[in-house]
């Protein structure tokens, strides 16, 4: 049987010591997260935004998706089709346990997510998984197609394509989200300029006529 196309879419002032401590840290983090996140697409419409308003509705939303999961991977499991492309070559980069389990820690981290919408790893970790996610579900419609489960390779499309929207909406949230903490690092440092600046000025010596 022929595959399907798959789809893509494609503060208040703080002392100098604790400034000092929060930019030398989110100096190290953000260009790790701005080059982590340039490879998503931002195709999305405005009345799909994110924000950290109306992410843990999204992410409640988005974990419905899982029960479907775990049930279309029981099945293929029960299934027991081959791992390989129409030219026998391996098709799994591991195996479906392993996928399962995959999709376990995503769950979790989206929940742990929900409740912190404003952290970076969390975010990152969550698209970066879901992107994952999305491909192991388009190789595994590819095996159920080419083995005559159209059923099941239908339910293993449509999940994907959930999947791949969802990534979208995600990585659109999360360059959002990093643009912001740029942003409030931009602010943090000049805040550290100034402050140094008025130690330097605070220590200069007084002229003659001061007492």
């Amino acid at each position: 049987m022929i595959s399907p196309t798959r789809w893509w879419a494609t503060s208040g002032r703080a002392g100098p010591g604790t400034v000092d401590s929060e930019v030398n840290m989110k100096r190290t983090l953000i260009p790790l997260f701005m080059a982590s996140i340039a490879i998503f697409p931002i195709t999305l419409l405005p009345q799909q935004k994110l924000t950290a308003t109306n992410l843990p509705d999204f992410l409640a939303r988005y974990d419905t998706n899982f029960g479907s999961l775990e049930a279309v991977y029981k099945d293929l499991t029960n299934e027991n089709l081959p791992l390989t492309d129409e030219a026998g070559q391996p098709l799994a980069r591991r195996p479906l346990a392993d996928r399962l389990l995959a999709v376990t820690n995503l769950r979790q981290t989206a929940r742990q997510f929900a409740a912190k919408p404003e952290d970076l790893v969390l975010a990152s970790t969550v698209v970066i998984r879901t992107e994952s996610l999305a491909d192991d579900l388009f190789d595994l419609s590819q095996v159920a197609y080419d083995n005559d489960r159209e059923d099941l390779g239908n339910r293993l499309s449509t999940l994907q394509i959930t999947m791949e929207e969802n990534k979208e909406l995600l990585a659109d949230y999360l360059l959002a989200l990093a643009a912001e903490k740029q942003n409030r690092l931009q602010q943090l440092e000049k805040e550290v300029d100034e402050l140094h600046q008025k130690l330097k000025e605070g220590m200069k010596p007084a002229g003659p006529g001061v007492r």
